[in-house]
């Protein structure tokens, strides 16, 4: 009876060569990705420099504006936004001034209304609507996405698009 060695060796996956550029590549994909994605989070704040993030109840109580519809419309094309006035008073210093007329802010992009609209002004009425088209620029509003209404220096916290 003879006795048989079978010299089988430890299984490295790491003997193979042609895996470590692969490695290599995957840990450099990693590291872009999550400096990007870092990069990103700091730019999409850059809206807050000098302005103030307001809740919608603050928005209600403080300025009499409500709410009622951040939508994309017109097959994208456009995002609708209706406020409701409740105190017309209050709603003014939000309204009246063409510095200060809502834009909407969405990854770092910012969509306005037209200089004609602004200069137009709005007429408010208690318990009135305000509706307002945004051009939908590159279609950068989509179903879901987070947006932030500005009025001048005052930011609503975002509202995730319909």
């Amino acid at each position: 009876m003879q006795i048989m060695k079978l010299n089988r060796g430890s299984i490295n996956p790491f003997s193979n060569r042609s895996s470590i550029p692969i490695l290599i590549l995957i840990v450099l994909v990693s590291v872009g990705w999550y400096a990007f994605n870092i990069y990103r989070a700091s730019q999409e704040n850059n809206y807050l420099q000098g302005t103030v993030t307001i809740s919608h109840t603050i928005l209600e109580g403080k300025y009499g504006v409500r709410v009622n519809l951040v939508a994309v419309t017109a097959a994208g094309g456009f995002v609708d936004v209706r406020l409701k006035i409740l105190d017309k008073e209050k709603a003014k210093s939000l309204l009246q001034d063409p510095q200060s007329f809502p834009s909407l802010f969405v990854d770092n992009v910012s969509l306005n209304v037209s200089q004609e609209a602004k200069e137009r002004g709005v007429e408010l009425e208690n318990n009135g609507n305000l509706f307002m088209m945004f051009s939908n620029a590159g279609n950068t509003v989509k179903q879901g996405t987070p947006v932030t209404i500005l009025f001048g220096d005052i930011a609503l916290e975002p509202i995730n698009a319909k």
